[in-house]
């Protein structure tokens, strides 16, 4: 079984935030620093950590916020993926040296390295904020609409926020698609940025007791969207060991609210029952890891593209991209 660095990262990172007891922390900071050596031992076979630089830069930085140091050789290992141009592919890029920009950041302020290091780190940092601006888009959105918080969050923490006229582009853009961030992991992701913070903000809390000011909120469902719609259902698989380019073309039906896994559902029960896929529940939402038997696999460094014709990266997930009628939707297996 893999380490479960993200995911224990992100709920110490979540925790901070709530100003908890001392004694439940200091175990699981422990076993985050376990899982992030255990993390590691995937590099001496394949290069790279076993889940992902994504987790690995997530743990350091939650172990920065805790105010807890981190070994130089772990820090090295993201300078160097940094450096070597490792850290994943299109949108997932962007997440991730945004998240290991961050975690530089934190640990540069927080003087949990020496001074060359700390040098080495502040000038990290300030290359992915370059970078991050180099790749906006014209319609201000850098990588896709989910790694924008992160990016806009790297802005903010590097101090450049006033002077990057990227900053003002994207969280426009940000803001004309907030409806993109339905689930807790994405609007955990924009709620910081929204009222102008990054996690760096976390480590320097003053927890003090507050009085109880939260309230449910009543959610109306959304409303029915009547009728149907047709969407052309298209999978593709480019890679030189598949037998062709094209291996599933299909007009399918839906109703007209329907979101692309409606489509997905709806493409498996047609008759003759010859499509088939699966997903796999993360923080973020259902992710796509099957089609027609063809696995996506990290280990392999592939993943289903998700895109509408003729060759546009969707900005949603399956689960929150919904198709208009006559629409062309691809899923094409890809390497990163």
């Amino acid at each position: 079984e893999w380490p479960h660095t993200g995911r224990l990262a992100l709920y110490l990172l979540g925790l901070r935030a709530t100003c908890p007891p001392l004694s439940p922390q200091r175990s699981l900071v422990t076993w985050l620093k376990y899982y992030l050596e255990e993390d590691w031992r995937g590099s001496r076979r394949h290069g790279h950590p076993l889940t992902s630089y994504y987790q690995y830069g997530l743990g350091v930085l939650a172990l920065c916020v805790h105010h807890k140091r981190v070994r130089e050789e772990v820090i090295r290992r993201l300078l160097t993926a940094q450096h070597h141009g490792r850290l994943g592919h299109s949108g997932n890029a962007v997440d991730t040296e945004a998240v290991v920009a961050l975690a530089f950041t934190c640990l540069e302020r927080r003087r949990l390295v020496g001074t060359g290091l700390a040098a080495e780190l502040r000038a990290a940092a300030h290359r992915a904020s370059r970078s991050m601006a180099e790749a906006q888009g014209p319609d201000g959105i850098i990588g896709n609409i989910y790694s924008t918080p992160w990016a806009l969050q790297v802005f903010l923490a590097t101090g450049v926020c006033q002077t990057e006229p990227a900053f003002g582009r994207a969280m426009a853009a940000l803001l004309e698609n907030l409806e993109a961030f339905g689930t807790a992991a994405t609007m955990a992701q924009v709620l910081p940025v929204l009222h102008g913070r990054s996690y760096l903000d976390i480590a320097s809390m003053h927890c003090r007791e507050e009085s109880d000011t939260l309230t449910p909120m009543d959610i109306e469902p959304p409303t029915e969207v009547p009728g149907n719609k047709t969407v052309q259902l298209v999978v593709e698989c480019p890679l030189p060991w598949c037998y062709e380019l094209r291996l599933y073309d299909r007009l399918v039906p839906v109703p007209a609210a329907a979101s692309l896994l409606d489509v997905l559902w709806a493409a498996a029960a047609l008759e003759p029952h010859d499509f088939k896929f699966h997903t796999q529940d993360t923080p973020q939402g259902p992710f796509l890891t099957q089609v027609l038997g063809l696995e996506a696999r990290q280990e392999k460094r592939n993943y289903w593209q998700l895109l509408t014709a003729p060759n546009m990266p969707l900005q949603m997930g399956i689960a929150d991209y919904r198709p208009q009628d006559g629409e062309t939707l691809i899923l094409r297996l890809s390497e990163w």
